[in-house]
C-alpha cells in the first residue's frame, strides 16, 4: 500500500467541491426536516381546532333537535288561532293542545291553498281522525293528525281539483294515507 492514504475514495465523475455540497445538504436537509415538524405540528393543531369547533357546533345544534323531540319537552307554540267551529261527537269537552294545534296548521295550510275550514268533528270513537268540511265543498275530508298538515293540505288541493276536472261529487274524500286518496 505503498503512497496510498487512507481518504475516501472518490466515486467517478465527483469532484471535490460536489463532496462539500454534500455536506451542507445534510445540514440543509436537517433544517428541512425541523420546518416540516414544525409545518406538521401547525397543521395538526388547527385540525384539532377545527374539529372542535365543528363538533361544540354538532352539540349544540344536536342538544336543540335532541330537546325539540325530547318526550316531556314543550312542543313550539304556534300563533295560529282557530277561526273554525269545532264540533266533538264524544261530548267530552276536552280537545287536547296537539289537537287544537294540528287543526290551526291544517286552517292555515289550506288557506294558503285557497280553501276556508267551515268546520272540524272529532268522530267518536277515534282518537286521530278528523273530518274537515270546507267552505264550498260538497265532500268533506278525513284526516289523520299522525300526519303532517302541509301534505295533507297539498293532497287535498289535488283530489279537489282531480273532482272539479272530472265532475264527480263524493260524499267524502279520504286522505289519511300518506300518496293515497280515496272518495266515496
Amino acid at each position: 500500500m505503498r503512497g496510498q492514504t487512507k481518504t475516501k475514495r472518490m466515486k467517478r465523475g465527483q469532484t471535490i467541491v460536489a463532496e462539500r455540497e454534500h455536506a451542507e445538504s445534510d445540514s440543509e436537509r436537517m433544517l428541512e426536516r425541523k420546518r416540516q415538524k414544525r409545518k406538521h405540528k401547525r397543521s395538526l393543531f388547527l385540525a384539532i381546532i377545527i374539529l372542535t369547533a365543528l363538533g361544540a357546533l354538532i352539540y349544540i345544534t344536536g342538544e336543540n333537535a335532541v330537546n325539540q323531540y325530547r318526550p316531556g319537552a314543550k312542543e313550539p307554540e304556534t300563533k295560529y288561532e282557530i277561526k273554525a267551529e269545532i264540533v266533538d261527537e264524544d261530548n267530552r269537552g276536552q280537545i287536547s293542545t296537539r289537537v287544537k294545534n294540528y287543526i290551526a296548521l291544517l286552517e292555515q295550510d289550506l288557506q294558503d291553498l285557497g280553501y276556508t275550514i267551515t268546520q272540524v268533528t272529532l268522530p267518536s270513537g277515534m282518537s286521530r281522525e278528523l273530518y274537515v268540511d270546507l267552505l264550498d265543498q260538497e265532500p268533506y275530508l278525513k284526516v289523520n293528525t299522525d300526519r303532517d298538515t302541509a301534505v295533507t293540505a297539498e293532497d287535498a288541493d289535488r283530489v279537489l281539483r282531480y273532482l272539479r276536472e272530472k265532475d264527480l261529487h263524493p260524499a267524502y274524500i279520504d286522505i289519511r294515507v300518506d300518496g293515497k286518496a280515496y272518495y266515496k
